[in-house]
């Protein structure tokens, strides 16, 4: 991996790759709608989605999605709380098509009115999908009760409301302070052909050419986000809904990003609920039937981070659930790991991050987000490593340090219950 700092700013990473026979371009900005006042949420996401509607280049969406399948490419582009990414992947012979696509997207589209309007129907379409989908919004309602009322706990989609009011100046203005070199990180993965690493230094020089302006002091820029005010309580989030399966998260604050714990608690997921052979998989499904599927995540931003498992069960099963998902919990706090077991999960991961880079995208990706996020440069290697150092006491220390009753958070997406049926079974 080389980092290269252009003379405007942009932070370029290249990740040479002959073995594949693609390469992937993206493009990282370090904004996303942890950045946004209330009457902005959703504006990075609808941002991102208008950014394929039309360039001075590239008039209309068509044109856009035509010219990158007439080269053979695929393109995606995502949001989340910190950040906002683009990328295409394209064979080495189209390169630099590849980074006139991305750079022309992100810096040249026009927002044309009309197709605004279309899009923030769209949006909305797609808010109601996931309201209907309990499945993928019990995330959203989970960080809503961990991280409280603010802009991390907020959905990056935005309201309804907020989206209906966001006008074409609000995109422009937008844009103008926060796509700005200093913010932009470019990252190419994969196969590079005959391009050299000179001449892609000049393509990306040459094809991210900012006009916006730097907004080092303005509330809620990639430099003065929101600041983060921890619960130090229980916190419960019931939405009533009529669904076949009665949806729920449980977890714990996590540590931030760059911080010595984030190791050991992202093993200690993977003991909990990250694989077939994991205990919270083990116990809730296979000794109980209760869920088909069952699982632990673990999430990190810059403040602070999170630990969370996830179920759908059965209506008349929810408390016997809980009770079973947190005692997975309690375990963890009061007895050492085996060594085999540690030494299992270190293969699981192991083979993931392997697996994980033959992907040119998954490689662009990893290093993006790391200097995105926290301005490091962190290769998978050296993830590996820390986790090989990490001992069954490690893990111990940590879920004392991290699972604890009073700071613990729900969520639950299902026919009405009430807070206190819920309430009463959070003892570890």
């Amino acid at each position: 991996m080389k980092k290269i700092v252009l003379k405007n700013g942009v932070r370029l990473m290249l990740m040479p790759n002959k073995s594949t026979g693609v390469v992937t371009i993206m493009t990282m900005f370090g904004v996303g709608s942890r950045h946004e006042s209330d009457k902005l949420a959703g504006i990075s996401h609808l941002l991102e989605h208008m950014n394929y509607k039309g360039t001075l280049k590239r008039p209309t969406f068509l044109e856009v999605a035509e010219f990158i399948e007439s080269i053979g490419g695929e393109h995606n582009a995502f949001t989340g709380k910190e950040y906002t990414a683009y990328y295409t992947k394209v064979t080495p012979k189209h390169l630099e098509k590849g980074v006139d696509f991305v750079s022309d997207n992100v810096l040249h589209s026009t927002y044309d009115s009309e197709e605004l309007k279309k899009e923030k129907g769209v949006i909305i379409e797609e808010i109601n999908m996931y309201e209907d989908q309990p499945v993928e919004n019990i995330d959203n309602k989970f960080e809503e009760a961990l991280f409280g009322k603010n802009a991390l706990g907020r959905d990056i989609i935005g309201t309804k409301e907020s989206v209906s009011g966001l006008e074409r100046d609000d995109l422009l203005e937008y844009r103008k302070h926060h796509y700005t070199a200093e913010n932009c990180v470019v990252a190419m993965a994969g196969n590079f052909g005959e391009t050299t690493e000179a001449q892609i230094e000049k393509l990306i020089e040459e094809k991210f050419v900012f006009t916006g302006t730097k907004a080092v002091s303005k509330a809620g820029s990639p430099e003065n986000p929101e600041q983060i005010v921890l619960n130090q309580s229980k916190s419960v989030i019931i939405v009533p809904k009529k669904t076949e399966q009665s949806h729920l998260m449980i977890g714990f604050f996590g540590p931030p990003f760059v911080s010595e714990d984030r190791s050991a608690l992202k093993l200690l997921g993977v003991i909990l609920g990250g694989s077939m052979s994991s205990r919270m998989f083990v116990e809730v499904r296979e000794k109980r039937g209760l869920a088909y599927a069952v699982r632990t995540s673990f999430g990190c931003y810059r403040e602070a981070g999170s630990i969370e498992t996830q179920a759908g069960v059965p209506h008349s099963k929810v408390k016997e659930t809980i009770k079973a998902i947190l005692d997975e919990y309690r375990k963890v706090t009061e007895k050492e790991v085996t060594e085999s077991e540690l030494s299992r999960v270190k293969e699981i991961l192991n083979g993931q991050t392997m697996i994980d880079l033959e992907d040119s995208f998954e490689v662009a990706d990893h290093y993006a987000r790391y200097e995105t996020i926290a301005g490091v440069t962190k290769s998978p290697e050296e993830i590996l490593k820390e986790y090989e150092k990490v001992r069954p006491s490690d893990i111990l220390k940590i879920a004392k340090k991290y699972l604890v009753d009073n700071r613990m958070s729900l969520a639950y997406i299902g026919p009405a219950l009430e807070e206190k049926d819920i309430t009463n079974l959070f003892m570890l």
